[in-house]
C-alpha cells in the first residue's frame, strides 16, 4: 500500500517518549500558551488535584506524555472556551483516576489480581461494525465487555449504589454530548453509558490514545504518537482492566479499540496470550465516516474545524494504519487472528456470530443466536432515514481513496 503524507502537518516533534518512571505532582509543568486566551494550564490542573485528594500524594505517571499532550492542545486545537472546559475536566479526570488506582493497589498489596487470561480484542475503525459484533458477543452469558461508563471511570470513588448511578450519570452526559454534534448521521447507536464501551479510554488516563485525534486537532501529537512505543500505555491499561475485571466474573473478555492491529507489537507485550479479531469494511466508506464523526466531535471543543483539512488528515492516518494492520497481522495464527467483513456482519449477523464465539472458545446455544439476531435486526432499521457523510464533504474522491486503499481492498475482499 502505498504511503502519502497528508496530515495536516506532518512533523514530528522530538524523539521517542521517554520510559514511564513515576514523578510527582512538582513535575507537572505549565505548558506554552496558544496565541488565544483559552488553554489548558497544567499547574491549574495540579492545584485543582489537590483539592479532590487532599490527602493523597502518590507519585503520578505519564507526566511527559501530559506535558506534550497538553503543549498540543495548547497549540494546535484552537480550543473554544467551553472546549478548554471539557478538555480541562477530562484531563483531570484522568489524573484523578491514576490517584484512586496508586490508592486501591496500596490498600491491600496482598490481594491477587485478576488474570485476564487469553482476552479478546476487537480492532475496527469507526463505522467498521467492530462496535455492532462487540456488543452481539455479549449476548453470550460467558462473553462480557465492560460498560462504556466503567471505561471512563475504572476505579469509582465509591463501589455504593449511589456513587455508581452518578458515575452512570456523568457517562450519560458525556454521550449526550458527543451525540448533540453528529446527529443526525448513522453513527455511535451502541454508544449507551450502560453498553460495552471502548479500551481507548483507558489510554487517555495515559495521555496516550491514538483515538483522541477524533475529539481534537493534535496532527503533529498524533503523528509522533504513531512512532512511539506504546508499551507503557498497554501495561497501565492492564492496570486499570484488573480493576475493572476483579468485579465481571466471566470466562471470557472482550475489547474494543480501533487502533489495536496496528499496535500488534506493543500489544503481545503486555497481552502476550491475546487473540485480536480485525473487523473490515470498505476503507472509503470507513474514511468518511470517520472524518464525519471527527468534524462532528471537534466542533463539540473548537469554531476552527475545517472539514476538508479534517478529511485530508484522517486519510493519511488510516492509510497509515491500515498498511499496518495488514504488516502487523502476518505475525499471528488462525488461532489467534479471526477476520471479519463487515458485509457478513450484517447479513448474516448469527452465522458470524457462532464462528467469533468458536473463535473465542465458547458454544453459543439457540437462545443466544436468537437474541444476536434480533439484536442486530433492531439496529439495521432506523426510525428515520439516516443523512449519509459523502465523500465530497470532506474534499475526498471516492475512486481516488479506493485506488489508495487498493492493496487492503483486494487483500480483504472488500
Amino acid at each position: 500500500m502505498k504511503q502519502r503524507d497528508d496530515d495536516v502537518d506532518t512533523t514530528t516533534p522530538g524523539a521517542r517518549p521517554a520510559q514511564h518512571a513515576p514523578r510527582g505532582r512538582a513535575s507537572l509543568r505549565a505548558a506554552p500558551a496558544p496565541a488565544g486566551p483559552f488553554r489548558i494550564d497544567t499547574e491549574e490542573l495540579r492545584s485543582r488535584l489537590g483539592e479532590l485528594h487532599p490527602d493523597d500524594e502518590p507519585p503520578l505517571r505519564f507526566l511527559p506524555e501530559l506535558d506534550r499532550l497538553v503543549e498540543a492542545v495548547n497549540t494546535e486545537a484552537g480550543l473554544t472556551r467551553e472546549g478548554a472546559a471539557a478538555v480541562r475536566e477530562r484531563l483531570l479526570s484522568a489524573l484523578s483516576q491514576q490517584v484512586r488506582l496508586s490508592a486501591l493497589a496500596a490498600s491491600d498489596p496482598g490481594t491477587p489480581t485478576p488474570g485476564l487470561t487469553h482476552p479478546v480484542f476487537i480492532s475496527g475503525l469507526p463505522g467498521s461494525g467492530a462496535s455492532l459484533l462487540q456488543n452481539l458477543l455479549v449476548e453470550h452469558p460467558g462473553v462480557d465487555s465492560p460498560t462504556l461508563w466503567e471505561m471512563l471511570y475504572p476505579v469509582p470513588r465509591t463501589e455504593d449504589l449511589p456513587g455508581r448511578r452518578a458515575l452512570i450519570g456523568r457517562a450519560r452526559a458525556h454521550v449526550e454530548t458527543s451525540r448533540r454534534h453528529v446527529r443526525p448521521r448513522t453513527v455511535g447507536r451502541f454508544r449507551e453509558a450502560t453498553r460495552p464501551g471502548g479500551c481507548h479510554q483507558l489510554f487517555v488516563n495515559a495521555f496516550q490514545s491514538p483515538a483522541s485525534g477524533m475529539h481534537l486537532r493534535i496532527p503533529r501529537y498524533l503523528r509522533a504518537l504513531e512512532a512511539s512505543d506504546l508499551t507503557g500505555a498497554y501495561a497501565f491499561h492492564r492496570e486499570q482492566l484488573q480493576a475493572i475485571a476483579s468485579r465481571i466474573p466471566v470466562d471470557s473478555l472482550v475489547l474494543r479499540a480501533p487502533f489495536h492491529a496496528a499496535r500488534l507489537d506493543d500489544l503481545l507485550r503486555v497481552y502476550p496470550d491475546a487473540r485480536l479479531i480485525r473487523v473490515h469494511r470498505d476503507p472509503v466508506a470507513v474514511t468518511t465516516i470517520t472524518a464525519g464523526v471527527s468534524t462532528g466531535l471537534r466542533r463539540a471543543t473548537s469554531d476552527e474545524v475545517a472539514p476538508r483539512a479534517v478529511g485530508r488528515e484522517w486519510a493519511g492516518r488510516i492509510e497509515r494504519q491500515l498498511a499496518q494492520t495488514m504488516r502487523a497481522g502476518r505475525r499471528l495464527g488462525p488461532d489467534r487472528l479471526l477476520d471479519v467483513r463487515h458485509a457478513d456482519l450484517v447479513s448474516a449477523p448469527a452465522a458470524t456470530a457462532r464462528r467469533v464465539y468458536r473463535f473465542i472458545g465458547v458454544e453459543p446455544a439457540p437462545a443466544v443466536l436468537d437474541n444476536v439476531r434480533i439484536l442486530a435486526r433492531s439496529t439495521a432499521a432506523p426510525a428515520r432515514p439516516p443523512q449519509r457523510f459523502e465523500a465530497a464533504d470532506f474534499g475526498l474522491s471516492a475512486p481516488e481513496l479506493r485506488e489508495r486503499f487498493g492493496a487492503y481492498i483486494d487483500a480483504y475482499g472488500l
